[in-house]
């Protein structure tokens, strides 16, 4: 039976305790439903990275390799748009007519830096609320251990990421998955199961809710919350992040 493991936040993650594995990358709030609603809306590909020089530097090597690709620079730090960066971390931001059909070179707090956790596991999904079924359906297909990183916030426990695992693995559960969840996993499937009816009542409360709703991103917030409103599966290979190729 596949054992599942659910780390809490991306810093206690060891990328070798992944290797072989399936891993699932989640920042609900809001790195990895971004980089969902980027990729449905036409972007080509996203380019992690960790520090915000490293994606200046990525950028203009880029442009340098090919003056005709067209990139777009995201990030925020501490919810901000980065100084000299093109967009935020809004999923909102990603519109068809900004993203479509170009390259994403993307810097987060925390969930650009969970992605990288990942870098030797077998495969690698994204998810967050929005694709927590198209995510369990891609992990019905393998026999390999899984392991959730979530991304958390600088370094603590963050609910919304913890939720979305429990979503995942709900909707794995349903389809006849079989898997053998630590207690952090099982604890998150029985409070998605309690909670998926009003996500909103639990989340309203968290520190990471918050701080966004006191930066006016409560546009971003709704979004974020929306169960299963897409099918979108962003998977993260060789440096770069695509849609699944059957999505």
């Amino acid at each position: 039976m596949r054992q599942v493991t659910l780390y809490t936040q991306h810093d206690w993650v060891d990328p070798a305790a992944v290797t072989g594995q399936w891993a699932v990358v989640i920042d609900t709030f809001r790195a990895t439903t971004t980089i969902t609603a980027a990729l449905q809306n036409g972007c080509l590909k996203v380019l992690p990275v960790m520090h915000t020089p490293d994606g200046l530097a990525l950028k203009q090597q880029l442009l340098t390799k090919d003056p005709g690709t067209p990139v777009l620079l995201g990030g925020e730090r501490h919810t901000q748009i980065i100084p000299g960066y093109d967009c935020g971390n809004s999923p909102l931001e990603y519109t068809p007519a900004v993203v479509g059909g170009k390259v994403l070179v993307l810097s987060t707090t925390n969930g650009t830096k969970a992605a990288l956790k990942a870098v030797r596991a077998g495969r690698v999904f994204l998810a967050c609320l929005n694709n927590c079924t198209a995510v369990a359906q891609k992990l019905l297909g393998g026999s390999a251990d899984i392991s959730f990183i979530c991304a958390g916030t600088r370094g603590k426990f963050s609910l919304e990421d913890v939720i979305t695992a429990g979503g995942v693995l709900h909707a794995l559960s349903r389809m006849g998955g079989r898997f053998h969840p630590d207690d952090a996993a099982y604890m998150a499937q029985k409070m998605f199961v309690a909670y998926s009816a009003d996500i909103d009542a639990l989340l309203c409360q968290t520190a990471h809710y918050n701080t966004m709703r006191s930066h006016g991103l409560t546009g971003d917030l709704a979004y974020c919350q929306q169960i299963d409103s897409t099918a979108a599966v962003p998977v993260y290979s060789g440096g770069a992040i695509q849609l699944a190729a059957d999505t």
